[in-house]
């Protein structure tokens, strides 16, 4: 019988953990790794069920035990964290108990005759394709499990823990009358349900601001950034009309080769493009000094003028990540000829699209949210959050980014939509 009830609850943990472990990252060979895990997890709970003369407080213990040894187990079958596999897990447990003490509270219904293993099992299934669609589905689109905050998920742990192993002792105490039964249902789900709202949606609002914090200090970066690279294009171009009129004061005084180099030397730092918006002219010009070393070349087909409805600040991180974006995949390029990126504006109506597009090597795997994964996952700072802060402010302007992958070319597709009176 005991085994019974370690291999029944077992297989209700894991039930419960899948929901939430399904969206972590699986390792080489996971089936069998799976099966390995399973078997290793109720030979756990055979061994676990022998030493019955111990009583009823070692009960409690093997079946906190099981609990540990499904953490062990399912971390050798993800490839996550230990953080992120316990997280998962626990949330698992807390599921579990949900649902045990639901079946509780279910058999006090009058046409319930008596609680069994199977009402249980029914009521943590339910529990657990809950929890599925209000949340586990939408893990890796929030994508929480790289940003999990190793403090909040160990008072997770703790409160399943504890609510878990009080309950446990309640029951074993015995004289469980109606009311004992109901206010120890009451207080275990609401300890559960507690410990999943801080996990998880406790967490993500306090990440979402902080990602709104730290998109304000970002911006606040670049408009000071902003500030910088126009100063720098002005001057840059007074120096360069400068030293051309200098240059035809010089012309019959020094050689015309000599004469020429000099004037392809002006040429680089002089503005090459005049798309009509100067916030996109200073990041062109800025972006493309720093590709001529690389041998990167960009190109501007359109009207800058159909973006004189943004905001400076706006166009000038909306068009930096986007180029910083391309610069980055076309700098990894072996392809020399193939370091190009393309620029394209247009504007049908209020309309206004931007298309970025250049080659790239390798693989890019999308997120759910259609973004590409970090590749730098490990790196701190601000990375990661460029295409996301172009996404933000395309939405602002009632657009959206959308990301292409094809036949080597990443394409990111910005639409921007102007009210009417910009029209």
């Amino acid at each position: 019988m005991q085994l019974f009830i370690r291999m029944s609850y077992t297989i209700e943990i894991l039930l419960g953990a899948m929901v939430f472990l399904q969206a972590l990252p699986r390792r080489e060979h996971f089936w069998a790794r799976m099966a390995a895990a399973l078997a290793a997890i109720w030979a756990a709970g055979w061994l676990l069920s022998f030493p019955k003369e111990w009583g009823e407080l070692y009960n409690l213990v093997s079946l906190q035990l099981t609990i540990v040894a499904v953490v062990l187990c399912m971390w050798s079958v993800f490839e996550a964290p230990f953080m992120n596999v316990l997280s998962a897990c626990v949330s698992g447990v807390a599921a579990q108990h949900i649902g045990h003490h639901i079946s509780r509270l279910a058999a006090e219904l009058p046409w319930v005759e008596h609680w069994n293993n199977l009402l249980e099992f029914f009521c943590v299934s339910v529990v657990s394709l809950i929890l599925y669609a209000m949340l586990g589905r939408r893990l890796r689109n929030i994508e929480y499990y790289e940003y999990t905050d190793s403090r909040i998920v160990a008072v997770s742990v703790v409160i399943v823990l504890i609510c878990t192993g009080i309950t446990r002792v309640l029951r074993l105490a015995g004289g469980m009358n109606f009311y004992i039964t109901v206010a120890t249902a009451l207080y275990a789900i609401t300890c559960c349900v507690l410990a999943l709202f801080f996990e998880f949606f406790l967490y993500y609002n306090l990440r979402k601001e902080n990602e709104h914090n730290l998109f304000q200090r970002i911006h606040e970066e670049e408009r000071r950034q902003y500030e910088i690279s126009r100063e720098n294009a002005e001057i840059l171009s007074i120096k360069s009309h400068d030293l051309k009129h200098k240059l035809v004061a010089l012309e019959g005084r020094l050689p015309q080769g000599e004469i020429d180099s000099m004037r392809r030397i002006i040429d680089t730092y002089d503005s090459i493009y005049h798309t009509g918006s100067e916030v996109l002219d200073i990041i062109l010009n800025e972006k493309n000094l720093r590709c001529r070393g690389k041998g990167i070349s960009i190109t501007c087909m359109g009207s800058g003028k159909a973006l004189d409805f943004l905001d400076s600040m706006d166009a000038y991180s909306l068009f930096g990540n986007l180029l910083e974006n391309a610069i980055a995949a076309a700098e990894q390029l072996e392809e020399t000829g193939k370091r190009i990126i393309s620029m394209v504006i247009e504007q049908k109506g209020n309309l206004v699209s931007v298309d970025v597009m250049n080659f790239f090597q390798g693989t890019v795997p999308l997120q759910e949210d259609g973004l590409p994964c970090t590749s730098k996952q490990e790196e701190t700072g601000y990375h990661g959050y460029g295409l996301k802060s172009v996404r933000a402010i395309a939405r602002k302007y009632k657009g959206d980014l959308t990301i292409h992958i094809r036949d080597e070319i990443f394409t990111a597709q910005v639409y921007l939509q102007r009210e009417e009176n910009d029209s």
